[in-house]
């Protein structure tokens, strides 16, 4: 990407994602309106919000005819409807975050670890959400698809990690008994509305001190590994052996270092984020799989080249 491209990528990024927190899209799908009276119900100053609107039909993310500006139907299933499918909103506004820890860098190459300055606009609530995002419903069939070929008699699941709920809801939708176990907090986010969905169960924990009570035939950990130190990994894969039921198996849904696209630079995003987290090559993943005592160990990809399934039977 050369320097213009690159200006004018983080301009959208940049100034979309403020709009989108300001609520713009949202108002002006509700009425369509020319500046005047968009400025009035959003008690903005008329100058900046005509700046603004101006601004966004040039990138494509507003509609205008003759003076009343609109939201395009592509930008209202991405921005607006909250909900839908291709709904990415949250994941833009943690994005928007992202960039408190990754300008700490050189804080992070100097210490080792990240800077906890850099957390104080943090936002469960965009993470959670941001986490159910478009690129994981997309592939969530896949990913259970995969999953139940693997172990064809699975009745219960453990989704470790899983506050989001993607894959737990896929799971459940396939008549699986699904329990949904992360922290506290992060279960805060979700767990109203995935209470209501049937075959689900939410359980609340730290997966690095414990798992839920009682046994299950696959134990699911997404995008869950990346986020811990080596120790952790260890532990929590061994517990997930201890609670398998016989032939149980368990998955990890991953980035793969060396093997799938992004590793280097999403490790990137773990040293500014993860005090102990990392992306680990396929080896440390079969030897922490062996050392818990799995057997036949399978690697997949998956047909989004960020991610992979490393799998392995009690």
């Amino acid at each position: 990407m050369n320097i213009r491209e690159l200006q004018k990528a983080v301009e959208e990024f940049i100034f979309v994602g403020q709009a989108h927190k300001a609520g713009v899209f949202s108002a002006l799908h509700e009425k369509p309106d020319g500046i005047d009276g968009f400025a009035a119900r959003m008690k903005f100053d008329r100058r900046a919000a005509g700046v603004l609107l101006e601004a966004l039909v040039e990138m494509g993310y507003l509609k205008k005819r003759k003076d009343e500006y609109s939201v395009p139907k592509q930008v209202y299933r991405r921005l607006v409807e909250y909900g839908g499918k291709e709904y990415e909103g949250d994941f833009w506004s943690f994005m928007m975050y992202l960039i408190n820890p990754w300008r700490t860098l050189p804080h992070v190459l100097a210490k080792g670890v990240p800077d906890k300055s850099s957390y104080a606009n943090f936002s469960m609530d965009d993470f959670i959400r941001g986490m159910d995002s478009p690129w994981k419903k997309k592939i969530t069939p896949e990913v259970v698809d995969l999953c139940l070929s693997l172990h064809k008699n699975a009745g219960v699941v453990a989704d470790i990690g899983g506050a989001p709920g993607t894959i737990a809801r896929e799971f459940a939708v396939r008549g699986l008994k699904t329990i949904i176990f992360d922290l506290p907090e992060s279960m805060k986010v979700m767990k109203k509305e995935l209470s209501k969905v049937r075959n689900i169960e939410i359980r609340e924990g730290d997966a690095t001190k414990t798992l839920p009570d009682g046994s299950y035939d696959i134990a699911f950990l997404g995008n869950l590994c990346h986020g811990q130190s080596p120790k952790d990994n260890a532990k929590i894969i061994r517990m997930c052996h201890e609670h398998l039921n016989p032939g149980g198996l368990i998955v990890i849904f991953d980035n793969l270092r060396g093997e799938n696209t992004g590793a280097a630079v999403l490790a990137l995003h773990m040293i500014t984020q993860s005090p102990a987290g990392n992306i680990y090559t396929r080896g440390e993943y079969t030897d922490w799989l062996k050392q818990a005592g799995f057997k036949k160990i399978t690697v997949k990809k998956l047909s989004d080249p960020a991610w992979s399934i490393v799998a392995g039977y009690k």
